[in-house]
C-alpha cells in the first residue's frame, strides 16, 4: 500500500532583530468603476460567512454586534439557518424604533430585532445569481436606486428549488469600492454614486 501519511513541512523561528511587518492590501488590477463585472462589489457568503443574529435578540446587542463587526446590517436566521430577515442600523437606532415601540405600546428598550427587522417574505428583494453573473456594477446601482434601499440579497437555487443565499450588495460597500467619501442620506449616496457613472 502506498504511504498515504502527510509528512510535516519545514519550519523556522521568527529571527529577533529582523521586524516583521503585516500585509499591505493587494491593489486590484483595474479599479472598480460602473462597467466592472457586479461579482467585484458583491459580498460573496461562500467566502465570507455572513454575521448573523436571532430575532428575539435585544436592539443593544444587534447594535453592539455591528458596532464590534463594522457592519450596517445584520441577517436574522433561526436555529437551521434559515434565513427570517434582515436588520439594518437603520431599523435599530433613530426614528424607527421609536415608531414601532409606539404602534406595539411599548417601551423602546423592550423591541427586540423581529420587531424591526426587514422580514423575509414580506420585505425583502433579492437579485439572482445568474443575472447579477452577467452584468455590471452601473445595474446594480441602478436596481438598488429603483428599489430605494441600500441592501439587496443575491439568491441561487438548489435542486430542490430551495433559495440559497449566496451573498448581498451593499451601496456602502460599492462606495468605498469606487472610491468615494462615505455619506449617511441614501438619496445623497445615490446622486453621488449615479453621477460618478456618468463620467
Amino acid at each position: 500500500m502506498p504511504d498515504t501519511r502527510f509528512k510535516p513541512l519545514p519550519w523556522t523561528r521568527l529571527k529577533r532583530g529582523v521586524p516583521c511587518y503585516l500585509p499591505r492590501r493587494a491593489a486590484t488590477s483595474t479599479p472598480v468603476d460602473a462597467h466592472s463585472p457586479a461579482l467585484r462589489v458583491m459580498t460573496d457568503f461562500q467566502r465570507m460567512t455572513p454575521i448573523t443574529i436571532a430575532r428575539d435578540a435585544s436592539l443593544d446587542d444587534a447594535n453592539r454586534i455591528m458596532a464590534l463587526c463594522h457592519v450596517h446590517y445584520l441577517l436574522v436566521a433561526d436555529e437551521q439557518r434559515q434565513l427570517q430577515g434582515i436588520v439594518t442600523e437603520a431599523g435599530t437606532k433613530g426614528h424607527r424604533p421609536l415608531a414601532v415601540a409606539h404602534t406595539m405600546g411599548v417601551r423602546p428598550s423592550e423591541l427586540v430585532v423581529g420587531d424591526v427587522m426587514i422580514k423575509q417574505h414580506d420585505d425583502v428583494e433579492v437579485m439572482h445569481l445568474k443575472d447579477v453573473s452577467l452584468a455590471r456594477v452601473g445595474n446594480v446601482v441602478a436596481t438598488l436606486k429603483e428599489l430605494g434601499t441600500p441592501y439587496c440579497l443575491v439568491v441561487d437555487h438548489d435542486e430542490e428549488d430551495h433559495h440559497i443565499l449566496c451573498g448581498i450588495f451593499s451601496l456602502a460597500k460599492i462606495e468605498r469600492e469606487m472610491g468615494l467619501a462615505q455619506s449617511a442620506e441614501i438619496a445623497q449616496t445615490f446622486s453621488q454614486v449615479v453621477s460618478s457613472l456618468d463620467h
